[in-house]
Formats: C-alpha cells, structure tokens, sequence
C-alpha cells in the first residue's frame, strides 16, 4: 500500500488574506458619475440678485416630451449649436442681442419629467456652443488651438467667453402649433 502525502496549508489564509488586503489598498473604484459642474459660490451678503437685460439672455426651454422652445421659437435639438453661436457673435450687431459675449447667460428652463438622457444632451449642445468659439478665438488671438494654450492664456479664452448657466425646473408645456 502506498501512503497518501498531504500538503500542509496552514499558510494558504495567510496568503490569501495577504492578497486580499493589496487587492482592496491598490484598486481604485470609480464612484464619480453625474456632470462636471461648478456651482456658484453662497452668497454673503444680504441681496445677491442682478439685474441682467433681457437682450443678454438666451432662453432654452423643454419640456417632459422633448419639445424644444429656443428663443421663443419651436425648434429641434440640432439647432441649438448654430443658433447660441450667432446670438452669442451678434455679428449683425442688433439691439436685440447682447453687445458682449460676456454679458450672455443662457437660461435653461427644463421640465422635471424630462429624462435625464435629454437634459444632457441639450447640456451637451451649449457646452458644443462655447467649444467652438472659444476654439475660435484661440485660433485668432494666439494662432493656437485651445488646448496648446497656456495657463494664462486660457484664463483670458475663459473671460472672453464665459460659460454662465441659470436654470429652472417647471415651465408651462409647448404648444404643439
């Protein structure tokens, strides 16, 4: 007969408890989702409301069914680049639209139905807006895309088009003439 050899694994929970723990210290788990926004900072003082002209103001509504209202005109999500571009440029310089681009605010009025697959693709749109025209102007101020600029450069891109958002939760429904 022969003899059975055993194999002593009286350090095999060592070893695996070992491995456990470089496992759990070394692995990163990735918990961020949502969108990268920065929120504007709390007021201190007693009134931080302004005024801001109406001309100034682009206005994006939408409601639960996806219906797209874009400067009180009726129109399709894929419009929304091209049209914040030219209010934003006001290349015709009309009365009706802001002398500057750092005076525009773009007022986004969404319904709460709407689903979340929408509300960013419309965030998408605006923030598609400013890409361009920021790329635009690194173009023409420094003869460089937006990423090769430097720190300081792209502070001064930043301040010439500043991308300032309100939003609004609840608007009345799109008429469907």
């Amino acid at each position: 007969m022969r003899a059975s050899t055993s194999v002593n694994a009286g350090s095999m929970a060592d070893i695996a408890f070992l491995m456990l723990i470089f496992f759990l210290t070394t692995t990163t788990i990735a918990t961020d989702k949502g969108l990268d926004q920065t929120l504007p900072q709390p007021c201190e003082q007693g009134d931080c409301s302004s005024e801001i002209a109406e001309r100034n103001i682009f206005q994006i509504s939408v409601n639960g069914d996806g219906d797209y209202l874009i400067q009180n005109q009726k129109m399709q999500l894929s419009e929304l680049k091209q049209k914040l571009i030219e209010f934003i440029e006001n290349t015709d310089n009309l009365e009706s639209m802001p002398a500057s681009p750092q005076k525009v605010y773009v007022n986004l009025d969404i319904s709460r139905s709407l689903n979340y697959t929408n509300y960013v693709q419309v965030l998408d749109e605006v923030k598609a807006a400013y890409s361009i025209l920021r790329e635009n102007y690194s173009k023409l101020k420094f003869d460089k895309t937006y990423i090769q600029l430097s720190a300081l450069e792209t502070l001064h891109v930043l301040k010439a088009y500043p991308f300032q958002l309100a939003e609004s939760t609840g608007i009345a429904e799109i008429n469907q003439e």
